[in-house]
């Protein structure tokens, strides 16, 4: 068992797309916290939540050299 983060909110059971972005996230070592590692923080960091998401990202990541958790974590991945 994977501890996700207090800012993880799982997609539904049969939402493969749902679950195949949070396996990117794992993958990339990324987890679902907030700003603040205590919790307290109100706007939690950006996640992708479906696989065309983690695929746009993929695709950005190739093409400006950056590593993919650095644009998996960013709401817009072409914003430099």
């Amino acid at each position: 068992m994977i501890y996700a983060g207090h800012d993880f909110a799982a997609p539904r059971r049969r939402d493969d797309s749902g679950w195949s972005a949070v396996a990117a996230v794992f993958d990339a070592g990324l987890t679902y916290h907030g700003f603040e590692p205590c919790g307290c923080g109100r706007e939690p960091k950006f996640r992708p939540r479906t696989a065309a998401q983690v695929r746009a990202r993929r695709r950005s990541a190739a093409r400006s050299g950056r590593v993919l958790a650095e644009v998996l974590a960013m709401r817009d991945p072409d914003d430099r």
